[in-house]
């Protein structure tokens, strides 16, 4: 959710819509993942939460279309496969610090609050290292990264075709995929979410990536097509009603409906809403861009990555568990944005102190003539 999704902004230009709704959505995940201390009787906020995803895929899909099709038709596409993994090591590089940050904090208190034993400790490293979507079993530690690992395993794929068969990959391939893999769900399943079903061999949620990656791809190339269009006033009021009305959908739908029917509808709003966002044609573009907007960019990686954290505490800890709903979101709410807080500043000093180079010096002897 980067110049990726989800991962920590530069100083490239940004879009304050995209900036200010990724915020949102990592909100919806956090307050959705409160389910795992409610009690008895007790009714969540945001119960169909798992929904947020879907922006983060588009998103990401977008973003990776725009960094591939950028590249000039003659560029040289020999060495393909060796710009791909680097494409890819980059951003999976930039999500690393933060995954392990989460990571290892939930760890130390798993042994101390349920004393997990020695393959738990061991074989949690699949998951600090995103590998877990693979297949790879183990101990899950930071269970919301696998987002970031279904991303990244489907980039490997989707980054080659975009790059050497670009717009006829879009054009042909893209629609087919995008429509039978989102049939093959509906009709197997009825529904988006639980990722870690095992399909016999992919887990349900690198499907779901690969699928959303693509429209979103898809939807990279409408843009282009939009932002050649010049709207009147009128003309603007009315596509920024449908973008903020299609962003504002799923919540109400996430807080309100009970049931799940309304997956693909929701990811189809979702859809012309980053579109119309992307455009920079609606009414609140320039209004949008501005600090605040791109500061919560930043803050929603940690956000994301660390909130197991909180929940685990308010889960585990048998006197905060035994309070109201409400009161233990509250905890839960606070806690989570202390920890993510100190992630976001902490992750960023460590590596300008280029620690990793220092250490990398100390083990490794540098080859001499």
């Amino acid at each position: 959710m980067i110049n990726n999704q989800l991962v920590p902004i530069s100083t490239k230009k940004h879009n304050g819509i995209i900036s200010f709704w990724k915020f949102c959505f990592c909100m919806m995940v956090v307050i959705f993942h409160s389910y795992a201390f409610v009690s008895s009787g007790e009714k969540t906020v945001f119960r169909q939460g798992y929904i947020a995803v879907e922006f983060f895929f588009l998103v990401s899909g977008f973003l990776l279309a725009k960094s591939a099709l950028k590249k000039r038709e003659n560029d040289n596409l020999k060495n393909l496969g060796k710009e791909t993994l680097q494409f890819v090591a980059k951003k999976y590089l930039a999500f690393l610090p933060y995954v392990l940050f989460g990571g290892i904090i939930a760890l130390i208190l798993q042994n101390i609050l349920k004393h997990v034993g020695l393959y738990q400790n061991i074989s949690s490293v699949w998951d600090l290292l995103l590998l877990r979507m693979t297949g790879l079993k183990g101990n899950a530690v930071i269970g919301q990264a696998w987002y970031i690992s279904a991303m990244l395993l489907s980039m490997l794929v989707l980054y080659p075709f975009l790059r050497k068969y670009k717009y006829n990959f879009i054009y042909l391939a893209a629609p087919i995929i995008v429509l039978v893999g989102l049939g093959w769900m509906s009709q197997t399943y009825s529904r988006i979410n639980n990722p870690e079903v095992w399909t016999g061999f992919l887990f349900k949620g690198v499907i779901r990536a690969f699928v959303e990656l693509t429209l979103g791809c898809i939807l990279y190339v409408v843009c282009q097509k939009l932002k050649q269009i010049n709207f009147t006033k009128l003309g603007k009021l009315f596509i920024t009603v449908i973008e903020i009305g299609g962003f504002i959908f799923p919540f109400l739908v996430a807080q309100f409906v009970s049931h799940t029917k309304f997956d693909f509808i929701i990811l189809a709003i979702l859809s012309i809403s980053v579109l119309l966002a992307f455009s920079e044609k609606t009414l609140e573009f320039r209004f949008m861009n501005n600090k605040v907007c791109f500061w919560l960019e930043r803050f929603s990686l940690p956000l994301y990555l660390c909130h197991h954290i909180a929940r685990n505490i308010v889960r585990d800890v048998n006197y905060i568990n035994a309070m109201p709903y409400y009161t233990k979101l509250a905890i839960y709410l606070s806690i989570t944005f202390a920890i993510s807080l100190i992630c976001m500043y902490l992750i960023p000093f460590l590596q300008n102190k280029h620690l990793f180079s220092r250490f990398k010096k100390l083990v490794i002897q540098k080859n001499q003539s």
